[in-house]
């Protein structure tokens, strides 16, 4: 097979394996609770289905360090469901992208192909939808400025992963302490934004964000395949966590714009 027919088949790979991840999370999504029921039981909240049925709702994240509520603070009667969750599927699937594409990214690098520097790219296009998305929330200045905040994520990370292929641990601390200084600012930047998201939750949630990553690209440049596959899956129910606290909060503030 020539170079041409190799990297179309390689294309092809990636873009099957992004749509089956993206369809699988879809339709595992929880169903975003009401305060009522909520008060039922506070270790897990439930959602009702269309069958009537109750669907148990992770609060895994809650319980590892998180204050965020995992309620909505309105009558869920008040609410347009559809609204909630068109926001909850539009950020879920922004955040789903982030860690495909980080994952592609780290194994491109790592084995130093070609298409490393297009996986790259994608991450900071998915860094700007995701400041694209909360501007009609917040404005453009403080959407900009996430993405900005986000670009410098990914940068240091592509800087992080270089310094760790060459061993250079000097390197890697100084990088290090860039990436966490680099989540604090964007900590302050969304708990400035919004009230139901506090200083110490989203530091939290970053921090925790980040060190699944590192141990995820460790992995895979240590050869150790068996973490590395577990860890993208704790990187995938993470997400689904933070996009939930996103979208909770974001109603929480402007109820009105989902009656």
């Amino acid at each position: 097979m020539n170079k041409k027919n190799k990297d179309s088949t390689r294309l092809l790979t990636i873009a099957i394996s992004t749509a089956i991840l993206s369809a699988t999370f879809v339709v595992s999504l929880p169903i975003i609770p009401t305060q009522a029921e909520h008060a039922m039981d506070v270790r897990a909240a439930t959602g009702r289905q269309e069958n009537g049925e109750y669907a148990t709702v992770s609060t895994e994240h809650q319980e590892t360090g998180s204050h965020v509520p995992p309620v909505i603070n309105n009558n869920d009667d008040d609410l347009n469901q559809t609204k909630v969750n068109g926001l909850r599927f539009s950020l879920h699937d922004l955040w789903i992208q982030h860690i495909v594409w980080t994952r592609l990214y780290i194994i491109a690098a790592a084995a130093d192909q070609p298409d490393a520097s297009f996986a790259a790219g994608r991450l900071m296009k998915n860094r700007e939808d995701i400041g694209n998305a909360i501007k009609p929330f917040y404005g453009d200045q403080a959407g900009d400025q996430l993405t900005s905040q986000l670009k410098d994520h990914i940068n240091i990370a592509v800087d992080l992963l270089e310094a760790a292929k060459k061993g250079d641990n000097n390197t890697i601390g100084e990088i290090e302490k860039k990436w966490y200084a680099n989540a604090d600012d964007i900590a302050t930047l969304l708990s400035g934004a919004n009230p139901n998201w506090t200083k110490e939750d989203m530091l939290h949630m970053l921090n925790e964000h980040l060190s699944l990553t590192k141990t995820e690209a460790v992995a895979r440049l240590t050869g150790d395949y068996a973490t590395d596959v577990t860890t993208f899956d704790e990187l995938y129910q993470h997400a689904v966590s933070m996009t939930n606290q996103f979208t909770i909060g974001i109603v929480n503030q402007f109820p009105e714009r989902f009656v």
